[in-house]
């Protein structure tokens, strides 16, 4: 009797903690989304990884964070998703500023954004994807 309940109790942990799990999995790609529409709406040009030179390029890039990168004397920024959309999405600084005030816009605690550590710099463009826009 006693095996019979202690394994029961493991059941109900394993799907306690599967069901945390998804539930994560589902707020990380909903932040992601709502990332991916503040880009769009403020100009960011999305650029799909549609080659494997290209896809082996954006999985080597920093996932979900604001990356900066110097193409040809120009300062671009990049965020790369190899998760959801297998894309790029490539923007200026003008189109930077845009999208930190759409994000002070949505969030309630805009302080928090501006401490948010989600600029990496020093990756670098590859030419696998072209001419940045």
């Amino acid at each position: 009797m006693k095996y019979h309940e202690s394994g029961r109790r493991v059941w109900v942990l394993v799907l306690i903690l599967g069901c945390m799990y998804a539930g994560c999995a589902g707020l990380q790609q909903n932040r992601v989304a709502d990332v991916e529409g503040l880009l769009k709406r403020a100009g960011f040009t999305q650029m799909p990884a549609d080659t494997p030179e290209k896809l082996a390029h954006l999985k080597s890039l920093p996932q979900h964070r604001l990356i900066h990168h110097t193409l040809n004397g120009q300062n671009r920024v990049m965020y790369a998703d190899a998760a959801y959309c297998v894309c790029v999405y490539v923007g200026d600084e003008a189109q930077l500023r845009h999208y930190r005030n759409l994000e002070i816009q949505q969030n309630e605690d805009p302080i928090a954004l501006m401490t948010d550590p989600d600029i990496v710099t020093g990756t670098e463009w590859s030419d696998v994807w072209g001419r940045s826009r």
